[in-house]
């Protein structure tokens, strides 16, 4: 019977020590997650600032590459038209990524329904 009382005991403080432990846990795990609401809602706003800012910026690579290759073509230089094409398509890219960031901020704006 003694061995009963103990094996009961032993159950009740085993039952009782995994249910502070979880509860310790969850506390500790609650008021340390590295993706709260704040520091998401800070990363949307920073993503889609900075692909407005690279949208921006590669609109005006693009505009600045076209200018490039008709002042190439007006004075018959091959090297300054190929470089206001090359200009011209890395501001596509820039402009191209700025949107896509863009995009996945909206996307996880509203994923957390903000």
């Amino acid at each position: 019977m003694a061995s009963k009382n103990i094996n009961n005991n032993l159950f009740v403080y085993l039952a009782v020590a995994v249910l502070v432990s979880g509860l310790v846990g969850y506390l500790i795990g609650k008021n340390n997650r590295p993706f709260s609401e704040s520091y998401m809602s800070e990363t949307i706003s920073m993503m889609k600032s900075n692909g407005s800012t690279m949208m921006q910026m590669g609109k005006m690579m693009m505009s600045d590459g076209q200018m490039m290759q008709q002042k190439g073509q007006k004075y018959g230089d091959s090297e300054m038209m190929q470089q206001g094409k090359e200009l011209e398509e890395n501001g596509s890219m820039m402009q191209n990524t700025g949107n896509g960031m863009m995009e996945r901020g909206t996307g996880m704006s509203q994923m957390m329904g903000q």
